[in-house]
């Protein structure tokens, strides 16, 4: 009997020599291993009182250094160096992008619910079976904060904004009067588009230097310096691109090619330069024709032509950036257009004013109108910027969830402590091992504020034994203090109870998401990669 050949051996090779692999409990300890190692870079950072993290990475050949308490640089560096901290990393972002705050929080509440769920799968209980505890713990707390969560008092931005800054003076109370005003400044048929505040950084200056410009600023000055400083009034074209068409013939089914000019006299030249001039005052006649007296161009307008818009009175900024353009055009009411020939009336933004202004070195425009609301932001270094640029960011986003929903709770981890009562209690209402479940979901939110208490310099036992007791004989507010125990609405300490329903939900998410891996698959000595 012939003997068949083996194609394949009996166990193949599936990974390669360069590959890894961890499976079962392994993975488990890592996952949380980690996000203790997360927790504990971020919890020390909590409060007013927390600590800074000095952060360095490679550029490029350039060594950088930041000092910071952002949770999201902290944990994206951590995620270089441990990819499995990259889970975490991407959800602080997200946090960041759609809520703005409690990114702190939910980091450290994912690393004690983690903790709490390896004491349970010791005793016995299956990752499914903590899951659904978990849910019906993150649902009732969602009710609760509903429950709690009253409507804000007077100075209510005012108040909001100072936890928001947490204790680093970032926000001048000038500066929070001119966030206030520019949230106010985009609301449009109720609802509100944060993007449409503009951002400028502008190093120079002190912090308290920072303002509101009622309008846009485009970080370039006139096309032409015989362009006046100003116009009252504008009534402004936004051109994709203001030139002369460049020589092309176009064939049936091919598409345009370029034609070579063939000039054989002097006189060929003069005719061809003449038509060229002909051709650049056509499209200032264009621009003029459409009623405008200001030219925003998104590509460089060459020389000539600038001078030809200068002497029939027409002002022009050219070679903007994409993001400044659309702004400019959309706070003016404004309809983009490709050339000049296509611009018409109908298409012009208005505003009150165009002026020019200088910032050594370079001269900015600022154009005045009613639907735009810059932030010049200006600091002495560069990091001093960039984290007043993240902080105002985030107060733009809070100040936007508390116009839709201004109810609040209590800071200071004082809404959590008050789950964690009412969760023992709602525990109690179940036979079955959700019991053993929920009060450990309990035991978790506790260390928000046990972490706070480290922070001020006290003792946490001692914090949590007085919080517990309040709490019992019912006073809601106590949180935690730089002098211990302290009613937090008393103190204006307030935060918005969409945001702490936001943390409950996505920290049961990421549980949820990291006690399901039952494998990890990785590749040995992985490159590490820098921020560029």
């Amino acid at each position: 009997m012939a003997i068949t050949q083996q194609v394949l051996p009996v166990t193949p090779q599936i990974l390669q020599k360069n590959r890894g692999r961890i499976s079962g409990k392994e993975v488990w300890r890592q996952n949380l291993t980690l996000a203790s190692l997360a927790a504990s870079k971020i919890g020390n950072s909590l409060g007013p009182k927390g600590a800074y993290k000095l952060v360095t990475y490679h550029r490029g050949p350039e060594m950088v250094m930041k000092v910071t308490k952002d949770p999201v640089d902290i944990v994206d560096e951590l995620g270089i160096e441990y990819p499995a901290i990259l889970t975490l990393a991407e959800a602080a972002k997200i946090q960041r992008q759609h809520i703005g705050d409690g990114i702190s929080t939910l980091l450290v509440l994912v690393s004690a619910l983690l903790a709490e769920a390896d004491k349970l799968i010791e005793i016995g209980f299956h990752p499914n079976t903590i899951l659904d505890g978990y849910l019906k713990a993150t649902e009732k707390s969602a009710a609760i904060i509903n429950e709690i969560a009253r409507n804000p008092a007077s100075d209510f931005d005012e108040h909001l904004l100072k936890v928001i800054d947490c204790g680093r003076e970032l926000l001048s109370p000038r500066l929070r009067r001119h966030l206030s005003e520019a949230i106010n400044r985009v609301v449009e048929n109720g609802s509100i588009d944060v993007n449409r505040v503009q951002i400028v950084r502008k190093l120079g200056g002190q912090k308290d230097d920072s303002e509101l410009v009622p309008g846009v600023i485009i970080k370039k000055g006139r096309a032409h310096p015989s362009m006046s400083d100003w116009v009252d009034q504008p009534k402004i074209a936004f051109l994709a691109k203001l030139e002369v068409k460049r020589l092309e013939l176009k064939s049936v089914d091919e598409g345009p090619f370029s034609a070579k000019l063939n000039i054989t006299s002097q006189e060929q030249i003069e005719a061809f330069k003449s038509e060229e001039a002909r051709l650049r005052a056509l499209l200032v006649d264009m621009v003029k024709a459409s009623g405008a007296n200001v030219l925003i161009c998104r590509a460089k307008i060459a020389d000539r032509i600038c001078d030809q818009l200068s002497r029939r009175g027409i002002f022009a900024i050219h070679f903007v950036a994409a993001d400044e353009f659309e702004a400019a055009a959309r706070a003016t009411g404004a309809r983009i257009v490709g050339n000049a020939d296509q611009v018409r009336k109908e298409d012009l933004g208005t505003a009150r004013r165009l002026e020019i202004d200088k910032i050594k070195p370079e001269e900015i425009s600022i154009l005045q109108c009613d639907r735009g609301a810059s932030l010049l932001l200006r600091g002495s270094s560069v990091e001093l910027v960039q984290e007043l640029e993240t902080t105002v960011k985030r107060a733009l986003l809070i100040l936007k969830h508390s116009r839709s929903n201004p109810r609040v709770v209590p800071g200071g981890g004082a809404i959590l402590v008050e789950l964690a009562s009412q969760l023992r209690r709602y525990a109690l209402t179940f036979e079955g091992r959700d019991q053993f479940v929920v009060g450990s979901f309990a035991d978790a939110l506790e260390k928000v504020h046990e972490c706070l208490s480290r922070n001020y310099g006290l003792d946490p036992i001692d914090m949590m034994i007085q919080l517990r007791n309040h709490h019992a004989s019912g006073k809601q507010a106590m949180g935690v203090g730089e002098q211990g125990c302290v009613d937090m609405y008393d103190e204006n300490i307030i935060e918005l109870g969409s945001v702490n329903r936001a943390n409950v939900h996505r920290a049961f998410e990421l549980v949820s998401l990291l006690l399901r891996v039952d494998d990890c698959f990785y590749v040995k000595d992985i490159p590490k990669f820098h921020k560029q």
